[in-house]
């Protein structure tokens, strides 16, 4: 069922189950390309966590005394969870359209479309599962790049003060 978006209700009409069906496949190629998208930054955040980990690493004495390393170091590990997740495979078992690779596939194996109400049923089933995919790969997104700037910007303010004069 369609929730309501934003106080408007869709409103129903008449389509062709052509119609129906390209309406789903263009969906399904939209968040297709998300979940890439989201799968590139979290290549990226890995990455950049990783070299910011070094300064704080180097910076240690610079840290306060009562700050050891492994606490400034525990929301990088955060961070890489949430990114790992984010890039965990993503697919369950539920709804799970099957995608032969085989060294001499058969003919058989590749069965043609069934019932249009069954091939648009799978449409909707595969929409729900890559939405539900995108949400928690946003959501671990979200958690680390946030994780992130507060740590950065944290432990900065911290040497920062550190590194202050006692006398003033």
């Amino acid at each position: 069922m369609i929730e309501e978006l934003d106080g408007h209700a869709p409103t129903r009409r008449q389509v062709s189950s052509q119609d129906a069906a390209t309406h789903y496949r263009n969906i399904i190629g939209g968040f297709t390309e998300t979940i890439r998208l989201s799968d590139f930054k979290a290549n990226v955040a890995i990455v950049f966590t990783g070299i910011m980990m070094g300064p704080v690493v180097s910076f240690r004495d610079k840290l306060p005394h009562y700050l050891p390393l492994d606490v400034a170091l525990a929301p990088f590990l955060l961070v890489f969870l949430c990114l790992l997740i984010c890039l965990y495979p993503r697919y369950g078992r539920e709804g799970r359209v099957h995608f032969v690779i085989a060294r001499n596939a058969a003919p058989h194996l590749f069965p043609g479309p069934e019932a249009e109400e069954i091939e648009l049923e799978k449409l909707q089933t595969l929409c729900a599962i890559l939405s539900r995919i995108l949400y928690w790969k946003t959501l671990m997104l979200l958690i680390s790049f946030y994780t992130c700037i507060l740590t950065v910007a944290g432990i900065a303010a911290m040497v920062v003060f550190e590194s202050l004069p006692k006398g003033l």
